[in-house]
């Protein structure tokens, strides 16, 4: 009986190159392609970073070399390893095209990127087989009035005062009407993916991924009364920032973005375009709670760190 013939894959690979865990995953996907072209198995082939490569000293003979405009042109997947940053950076590589992404995480909390380097052939193989189904995400969109300047997050946006000593005064409405006059910190404005991220450690709300809304959600508030808000992500938000200082920073999933007057106009609503997350049947984002955040652990057996235990 003649092998059944699968149709081609190209799949890209984008790595951390300052994590020292990077070798492992890279050595497992160099080791299977070598089996897998000593047995034609599967019609795939890998097309590593060169860029990143470059920071990896190790030589893959069995992933190919590429540029970022290759990868983005030939891969029906993109294989993001490291961690959550290297998704949110893969993310916006990728922008408007929607290259599927899955995650492959090498330490660290690892919402997004769910598999580890022990299940990483499993999942390879479930995604070549069709064995998996995609996650869409939603987008923030980011515009300056008055300028042509606009940006996407995928976790968030954060205005913030910029290290000055005084709060900022942001101005929100939702959909032409005023949600609050916020005496604050700083402001962000969160997707549900992003729910897990920042806004969390600011008091915000876990959202399920699915779920069509964005959070908005004040950092150290002067009021005690403002809590998060959560808002349907067909809105537009618009938030007019204030300050006695020379600028407010915009952040966009945790990097600066630039800085921007007192004044500034900034409108937020939902990208139209989303990413795609590479998901297998046996995930789901419950399990990714429980797990991350040791929910339902039994907390009182386990030996108690004190102070003399640094001794």
């Amino acid at each position: 009986m003649s092998k059944q013939k699968t149709k081609k894959r190209t799949i890209g690979i984008l790595v951390n190159p300052r994590k020292e865990q990077i070798v492992i995953p890279l050595r497992i996907l160099n080791d299977w392609q070598k089996k897998n072209l000593q047995s034609g198995r599967y019609d795939v082939e890998f097309l590593l970073s060169a860029v990143e490569a470059k920071a990896v000293d190790h030589r893959f003979e069995y992933l190919k070399r590429a540029d970022a405009a290759t990868i983005l042109e030939q891969a029906q997947i993109i294989l993001a390893c490291g961690g959550d940053g290297t998704i949110l950076r893969t993310v916006q590589l990728v922008g408007p095209r929607e290259i599927p992404i899955m995650g492959v995480n090498l330490g660290g909390l690892g919402f997004l990127a769910e598999a580890t380097p022990e299940d990483l052939t499993r999942d390879l193989e479930n995604y070549l087989n069709d064995r998996y189904h995609i996650e869409e995400r939603s987008l923030l969109e980011c515009r300056i009035k008055n300028s042509n300047e606009k940006y996407f997050a995928f976790n968030d946006f954060v205005i913030d005062k910029a290290g000055f000593s005084r709060v900022i005064q942001i101005v929100t409405h939702v959909d032409n009407s005023l949600l609050n006059s916020y005496i604050a910190d700083a402001l962000i404005i969160s997707t549900p993916t992003g729910s897990t991220g920042y806004s969390l450690s600011a008091g915000g709300p876990i959202v399920v991924p699915e779920a069509n809304v964005f959070i908005i959600n004040p950092i150290c508030p002067h009021s005690l009364t403002n809590r998060p808000v959560v808002v349907p992500d067909t809105s537009n938000i618009r938030l007019q920032v204030h300050t006695e200082f020379k600028e407010v920073k915009l952040f966009r999933d945790g990097h600066e973005v630039s800085g921007y007057p007192s004044g500034t106009i900034f409108d937020i609503s939902r990208a139209n375009f989303s990413v795609r997350l590479i998901k297998m049947e046996h995930h789901s984002f419950y399990e990714t709670l429980r797990n991350k955040l040791h929910w339902g652990e039994d907390f009182r057996n386990k030996k108690r760190w004190t102070y003399k235990n640094a001794h």
